[in-house]
């Protein structure tokens, strides 16, 4: 019997398969007309040198889209504040003392420290450029920093509900670069001395568990860096702005726009041309006319020429009409866009903002972008939280594995991390404020449970009650020392009472002892 071989791929076949070379063609304009670095044509690609990018006339879409990227990277990731949350199995949390408590948060604290080191902030940023433009981005954590992958090196295969199947990587580098075990393997050395590393993060399911299988080659060669990751721990995080089912990519930001900022980028190139020829001032001389034009050219500044001056007459081509009304429709283009992109013109640059500046971003993008944002937090931060956890202290994962602790994302205006807490119990106390009086001053709060209302309005503003109460034993144990207290205090009110008493008695003891002494002639 023959054996039929199994079809097979190389991982460059893979990558070229996966290729969507008309979603690229439609990302270049998008970048095109927001940031052109980010997404460039291919032809102005070359690796390892530096090559000319066409720009668009108008700067208006670069702005947009960078001042969105850092909101939302301050807001998704805010300096000094953890954007998850480590909470303990309540079966456990009887058995912890409040020390393993606090070290609970401050592995949460520090964990979420290292995406400032080694400048993964910056590629955070970048990462949301790409995310706004192309939709999709590749993010890879190693060696405690992230790296940054655009659709230029990277291609995915995804199911209809938009789950991740196979990761192929393209990547250049020095043959010089690799392990002396790789070179054996590759061969001979290039001429120009450079390789392509393709890397496939594959998705694998067994008994019920997921992992990720890591093979790379050169050449069509397999260099033998076999790794395999436990689901929660793969070092490949690709992430979607939004997903349509059914799509094998996402869709960024700029595609729901793409309409004004075309016309933008038209008009803007079409009024950069026409005022260029405005600038132009031609010279009309009357041939019948004498008018020495060669003189005139020549001669310096109040030199006398002979000549009629009205058989010259200056001709400008612009139209300062036709100029101002392009200039309105721009305008009404760009404030729509202002709109969409979130800015208001008074955002303040800068590298730490304040944390009501990253309330109102987070508040502000949870109106104008939605779910989308709610999604970013989830696709995003939950693999970096794994992460980051894991080189903190790897007994953590064992730990959620375990279910003995929760990891939660916190999203939207509970970004802000517990801050957000103490926050939202300032609000709800102005409101207390306000409520309980009216009750009380009305005279119904006989009528009315004011704790029942109090606890209310606490939830009504997202402040978690159960927290700030104590539990039945904890208000046992204040009741018992609170009579302890008093007994002892009835105690000593009584000693002193009795102090007082026996001090009048002897006085008069011995004042009638005097008394009845002068009465004797003693």
């Amino acid at each position: 019997m023959t054996r039929v071989p199994e079809l097979t791929y190389s991982i460059k076949t893979l990558f070229d398969k996966y290729r969507d070379d008309n979603l690229l063609s439609k990302l270049e304009n998008y970048a095109l007309w927001t940031i052109p670095s980010v997404f460039p044509r291919e032809e102005s690609l070359n690796n390892y040198q530096n090559k000319s990018i066409e720009y668009d006339c108008q700067s208006i879409g670069a702005g947009l889209v960078n001042r969105l990227a850092t909101k939302l990277a301050s807001t998704l990731f805010p300096a000094n504040t953890s954007f998850f949350r480590l909470e303990v199995n309540e079966e456990i949390k009887a058995l912890f003392d409040e020390r393993q408590i606090e070290n609970i948060i401050e592995y949460e604290n520090k964990a979420c420290k290292r995406l400032f080191d080694k400048a993964s902030y910056a590629q955070l940023v970048q990462a949301m450029r790409l995310l706004i433009v192309t939709g999709e981005v590749l993010l890879y954590r190693v060696d405690s920093s992230i790296r940054i992958y655009s659709l230029r090196d990277y291609t995915l295969k995804r199911n209809h509900l938009g789950d991740v199947l196979d990761i192929i990587i393209c990547e250049h580098k020095y043959w010089t670069e690799l392990p002396d075990n790789v070179r054996n393997i590759v061969g001979a050395k290039p001429s120009d001395d450079k390789v392509k590393i393709y890397t496939r993060v594959q998705r694998q399911e067994k008994n019920g568990h997921t992992s990720w299988k890591v093979t790379q080659e050169i050449n069509g060669r397999d260099i033998g860096t076999d790794v395999v990751y436990p689901d929660k721990l793969c070092p490949y995080i690709p992430v979607t702005w939004n997903f349509v089912n059914g799509d094998n990519y996402g869709r960024g930001y700029v595609e729901d726009y793409a309409a004004d900022l075309y016309k933008l980028s038209r008009m803007s190139e079409a009024l950069a041309d026409y005022q260029f020829e405005s600038l132009r001032v031609l010279y009309l001389v009357n041939p019948q006319g004498q008018f020495d034009t060669e003189a005139a050219e020549n001669a310096a500044a109040g030199e006398f020429i002979h000549g009629d001056a009205n058989m010259v007459t200056a001709f400008e081509a612009g139209d300062a009409n036709k100029i101002q009304q392009i200039m309105l429709s721009l305008g009404e283009i760009e404030q729509r866009l202002n709109v969409a992109f979130m800015y208001t013109g008074n955002t303040r640059e800068a590298e730490r903002v304040t944390a009501y500046e990253i309330s109102q971003n987070a508040q502000e993008a949870e109106n104008v972008l939605g779910g989308v944002y709610s999604q970013l937090s989830q696709n995003m931060h939950l693999p970096l939280a794994y992460l980051l956890l894991n080189e903190e202290n790897e007994f953590i994962i064992h730990d959620i594995n375990r279910q003995n602790l929760s990891l939660s994302i916190l999203t939207g205006l509970q970004a802000l991390s517990r801050s957000s807490e103490s926050q939202a119990l300032t609000i709800a106390s102005s409101a207390l404020n306000a409520i309980i009086p009216a009750f009380t001053g009305l005279g119904l709060s006989a009528k009315w449970n004011i704790d029942a209302i109090a606890e209310m309005v606490l939830n009504s503003h997202g402040v978690n009650v159960s927290a700030l109460q104590y539990t039945e034993e904890e208000m046992q144990q204040i009741q018992e020392a609170q009579q302890a207290q008093q007994q002892q205090e009835q105690m000593q009110t009584q000693m002193q009472g009795l102090g007082g008493a026996g001090g009048g008695q002897l006085q008069n003891q011995d004042a009638a002892v005097e008394a009845l002494g002068m009465a004797q002639g003693i």
